[in-house]
């Protein structure tokens, strides 16, 4: 395993956890109105690596014709139901020889878009708003930020974000199923699988207003499936207020010295959690308590916008994935179902059903997990649909 450089000791910063949860930071102005303290998602930026740049997506550099064209005025407007479509388009692996100066090699590493617009020149949305109206972002603490102005500080006259004024993003689609509850969702998503050796990935975010979440999630290929890496909540007053300037996270992997080591990357709509603990806004801790949002991937949730993906790792790949089209549906892993302890187990959220073997419907729900401790002993059919509407079925005992 070669590095390529030798990096000084850099001070931890915020923001890298597998998880989101927020940081107090001690404010200017409005404190009194938020008890002293505003609750923000961490965008504490990007730090060195010294491993490999093998991948650096910059939404500014799509500007092939033929991918699915952002056509608002500006940023501060949602793409057209129109504008979105799905396919792959390829980033060209990078090589070095001294970590500093990157030249592309020959292989192309194919990126998965499903429901997207682009829009290479386009700004943040709060950029778009101070620069060309003139006038300020949702919860700006001077006008149209309502009530809760003052527990925002989302004014951009005096918070600005590191992509605030960077050009380029790739909108995902918010749409709700075509026909409601029903499969396939049209809630838009990037992907990037079979990544070799990856050790950090770097993503930047916005949003079209405050409080907008996004979901980063993290397929190892190791049979559990894909599993939350960071998921920012929508419309909690200490969780992504500086959506609409934008976040930059950061993604630690250490799988560098794995040469067994492929994972995928997913960024996709926030569609709610019931996962992960609240944090409590009183006092940076974990509450009792989950989300209230089930996960609903057919309905209509918040705009999200990739700005830039860097993927780092501990070799540079001679040879990319071959991208799999299947009736021009992009072909997706199968969702491992099984039985573990009293649960049956999903190994990613869908909408399942679950027969019993004379035909009665027992169950029925958007889950990953469906307890079976109070059902009686025998065979049971699940029938699992995803988000792409690919139906699986599949018998269990329990």
């Amino acid at each position: 395993m070669k590095r390529i450089t030798k990096l000084l000791l850099l001070t931890l910063l915020v923001g890298i956890s597998t998880t989101t949860f927020a940081q107090i930071v001690g404010g200017e102005g409005g404190q009194s109105a938020c008890g002293g303290y505003w609750y923000l998602t961490s965008n504490a930026g990007w730090t060195a690596s010294d491993f490999y740049k093998i991948i650096d997506i910059e939404a500014a550099n799509l500007t092939d014709a033929t991918l699915p064209k952002f056509s608002a005025a500006d940023g501060s407007k949602n793409a057209l139901d129109t504008d979105f479509g799905s396919g792959y388009f390829y980033s060209s692996v990078l090589t070095t020889n001294d970590g500093i100066t990157y030249t592309p090699t020959s292989v192309k590493w194919p990126v998965k878009y499903f429901m997207a617009a682009f829009a290479p020149t386009m700004y943040t949305s709060a950029y778009s708003k101070v620069n060309l109206y003139g006038s300020y972002p949702s919860g700006g603490s001077t006008s149209g930020g309502g009530a809760n102005a003052a527990c925002t500080a989302n004014d951009n006259s005096v918070f600005k974000s590191a992509i605030y004024d960077k050009p380029g993003f790739i909108e995902l689609s918010r749409l709700a199923s075509a026909t409601a509850n029903t499969p396939p969702s049209r809630l838009g998503f990037i992907e990037i699988d079979s990544i070799p050796q990856c050790e950090r990935i770097q993503w930047s975010f916005s949003s079209t207003s405050w409080k907008r979440g996004v979901k980063c999630d993290i397929n190892f290929n190791d049979g559990t499936g894909w599993q939350p890496q960071r998921w920012v909540a929508s419309n909690y007053n200490w969780e992504a207020v500086f959506a609409e300037q934008g976040y930059q996270f950061e993604e630690m992997l250490g799988k560098q010295n794995d040469p067994t080591s492929y994972v995928s990357v997913r960024f996709r709509i926030w569609d709610g959690d019931s996962i992960h603990y609240k944090v409590n806004a009183n006092d940076n801790s974990l509450s009792t308590s989950t989300y209230s949002g089930t996960m609903t991937p057919l309905a209509m949730w918040q705009t999200v916008r990739i700005h830039q993906i860097v993927i780092y790792s501990g070799a540079v790949p001679t040879q990319a994935p071959v991208p799999t089209v299947v009736n021009s549906i992009y072909a997706e892993n199968g969702i491992k179902v099984y039985l573990r302890g009293q649960n049956i187990v999903l190994s990613e959220q869908a909408y399942a059903e679950l027969y019993s073997v004379e035909g009665k419907r027992v169950f029925k729900g958007t889950t990953d997990n469906i307890d079976v401790s109070n059902y009686s002993k025998g065979i049971y059919i699940v029938k699992v649909t995803n988000s792409f509407g690919k139906v699986q079925i599949r018998k269990i005992a329990i």
